[in-house]
């Protein structure tokens, strides 16, 4: 008897699930209405000016129509939808939606084209807050494509799209939407299922992710840079007995860090996982595992400016439903937490999150949206508040503290050496080394304060953060590397 109960308690555990290593992240929780109690799939994005937007399909007397709406977090209301397009042939697959810094909306979506199981993808653009959108148009230029495309802004104000070719073998296609030039063909990222991750740099590049599939079934998890209207081969994530599961991989970037997370199937095991790279997705830290033991799919990512990764998935078993987790900075798990109890089956509306705000005099922010299993389906969306900053350190609260920790991630870190001071102009000329994903190694003037231009000398060399004010470029929070010559 002694040992069958043994026996039991080594097995329950495994029963139940992995247990989770850290304790639970405190979050506040508001619902925010949906617009339609009908919607079906969506996609949110964050405006580099802020703004919140919602796009969403829901079902019309006349087929369906492609609706977006912009959030007001402190009253937790959406704006009046506006349309940004009504088809009889307009599918309920998962839309796409971004927005570039000129302000530029662009949305996409998929069409039944008559054929059996064919699909083909149309975007369109607003330059008026989506008041009124251009026609549709073709995404892919000629031939069948599949139900799922990624948008995303660049920052020279280019939308990048990617998306699978429908013709049997999956491959991926790029295409930029303001240029002219002909789709491009990510040929290294090869064959494979799911959606493709995308995710951009402020000096220009991006990263896309996506399964890669091999004739024996196997596969890997490839990411791929886009530098000057080129892609190359980045690193591989995922050994090659991994079954690719779920929608694909996401991609969240902050600065020149960058952060992925997936959903795959090992030795016969689900397991969501995530990395975290510090330097713009040359290199990607050891994955970590991040669910609870039974995941069904449904990750997304967001990346703050401290280099936290926030994932969210859909996990099965004991406590189903809609989970978020922290990764911090140094790469460590942190706590996770239940933000809705539902059942993790096929739903109306895979989840989707986008950033409010990030840590500033009050604590970050998120949007999330996703779908129940009711009748009829039902879109809900919640505003997630994170714990302030003495929380997470484990200290009493302390605004101030909350304060200096949020501007000592502001702008970019770099380090360099003073070529000269220009104090009649208040600018430091530094040369400075790479800042990966943010700019190359160069020599550029800097705006600093007279506390900073009183120590400058010729020669020193600094530790510091850079961040563009307006036009010109500042650089603060310096510390000095030896002492100063004369």
């Amino acid at each position: 008897m002694a040992r069958l109960l043994l026996a039991l308690c080594l097995l329950l555990p495994a029963l139940a699930g992995r247990a989770d290593p850290a304790p639970s992240l405190p979050v506040k929780l508001r619902e925010v209405p949906a617009p339609n109690a009908t919607d079906r799939s969506a996609a949110l994005a964050t405006a580099p000016d802020g703004t919140v937007w919602l796009a969403w399909i829901e079902p019309t007397s006349g087929g369906n129509a492609l609706r977006c709406a912009t959030l007001d977090a402190a009253a937790a209301e959406w704006s009046a939808p506006r349309t940004i397009t009504q088809d009889a042939n307009l599918a309920a697959g998962q839309p796409a939606f971004t927005v570039a810094s000129d302000g530029r909306l662009t949305a996409a979506w998929t069409i039944q084209t008559g054929h059996a199981d064919q699909t083909s993808l149309r975007f369109s653009q607003s330059t008026d807050r989506g008041r009124t959108w251009n026609p549709p148009a073709p995404l892919a230029r000629g031939g069948p494509s599949s139900a799922s495309v990624s948008l995303q802004a660049l920052a020279d104000d280019r939308v990048l799209a990617a998306w699978r070719d429908g013709s049997g073998d999956s491959s991926l296609f790029t295409r930029c939407l303001s240029d002219e030039q002909a789709d491009r063909r990510a040929e290294s990222a090869g064959h494979g299922e799911g959606s493709a991750g995308l995710a951009a740099f402020p000096n220009g590049t991006a990263l896309l992710a996506g399964f890669s599939r091999a004739t024996d079934g196997t596969g890997g998890l490839r990411v791929m840079r886009f530098e000057g209207n080129q892609w190359s081969a980045g690193p591989s994530l995922l050994p090659g007995e991994a079954q690719p599961a779920g929608e694909g991989p996401r991609l969240a970037s902050a600065g020149g860090r960058a952060g992925i997370a997936w959903c795959v199937t090992m030795g016969g095991e689900a397991r969501v996982q995530a990395a975290v790279s510090p330097d713009a997705g040359n290199r990607f830290l050891s994955p970590l595992r991040v669910d609870l033991g039974q995941p069904r799919g449904g990750v997304d990512v967001i990346m703050l400016a401290d280099g936290t990764l926030l994932v969210t998935w859909l996990e099965g078993g004991a406590q189903p439903g809609l989970w978020l987790r922290r990764i911090t900075p140094a790469s460590e798990l942190g706590g996770a937490v239940r933000l809705a109890a539902l059942d993790p089956s096929p739903l109306a509306a895979v989840p989707r999150m986008t950033l409010v705000h990030d840590y500033e005099a009050s604590p970050a922010q998120l949007a999330v949206v996703f779908g129940d299993n009711g009748s009829p389906a039902k879109l809900r969306t919640l505003l997630v508040t994170l714990p302030d900053r003495s929380t997470l350190a484990g200290r009493a609260p302390c605004v101030p503290c909350d304060e200096e920790d949020a501007a000592a991630v502001r702008g970019y870190p770099i380090k360099g050496r003073i070529i000269e001071v220009r104090p009649e102009r208040a600018v430091l000329l530094v040369r400075h080394e790479e800042i990966p994903g943010v700019m190359r190694a160069m020599t550029m003037e800097f705006h600093a304060s007279p506390d900073i231009l009183a120590e400058a000398r010729p020669g020193r060399e600094l530790l510091a953060r850079i961040e563009r004010r307006g036009s010109p470029w500042w650089i603060f929070g310096v510390r000095w590397l030896g002492a100063p010559t004369r």
